[in-house]
């Protein structure tokens, strides 16, 4: 899950441990919402500028929850009971106010036992992932991720040559 997308993923493996099932394989969090408190420092350091703002991200959590429920575990998974969940690989940009809080998930599953890969994407932003026609500098970044789930799903990290295509360029003409 890619941000609110990875607040849902964590939040999902925890209530699939807590209730019996399903079983999930692992987590891939992309910048995951993982808490939520304004002031560390990659939320102040990060506050404007970089497409994803300290000042949306109060929005966010408005339109997401009232005040009250913020510490739940449920919207605010590093809350949340880690032990017993399945791996995880956790990217994080250096330019994201969601940077700490992804790295502190991540050493927060560390501490409880759970195998974490991290990745921290330097010179990267909240987005700058999925500008995949963009942005070239996320490739390894991204083929890191596809390694992680291939892992995740029990398959070989690495693709059998003779049944990969190879990609097509797309020159554009002067």
């Amino acid at each position: 899950g890619w941000s609110a997308g990875g607040n849902i993923a964590a939040v999902t493996c925890q209530l699939a441990r807590d209730r019996g099932g399903p079983e999930i394989a692992g987590q891939l969090l992309i910048c995951p919402v993982t808490d939520s408190t304004f002031d560390r420092p990659s939320y102040v350091d990060n506050a404007a500028g970089y497409f994803l703002t300290r000042g949306l991200m109060f929005w966010f959590w408005d339109l997401y929850c009232s005040p009250a429920d913020r510490t739940d575990p449920r919207v605010a998974p590093l809350r949340g009971k880690l032990d017993g969940l399945p791996p995880a690989f956790i990217a994080t940009s250096e330019f994201d106010p969601l940077r700490d809080e992804g790295i502190a998930y991540g050493d927060a599953l560390i501490k409880a036992g759970v195998k974490v890969e991290q990745l921290k994407a330097q010179g990267h932003f909240h987005s700058s992932f999925v500008m995949v026609d963009v942005i070239i500098t996320g490739v390894s970044g991204r083929v890191k991720m596809a390694k992680a789930l291939r892992r995740f799903a029990g398959l070989p990290e690495e693709l059998e040559q003779d049944n990969v295509a190879a990609p097509k360029v797309n020159a554009a003409a002067n």
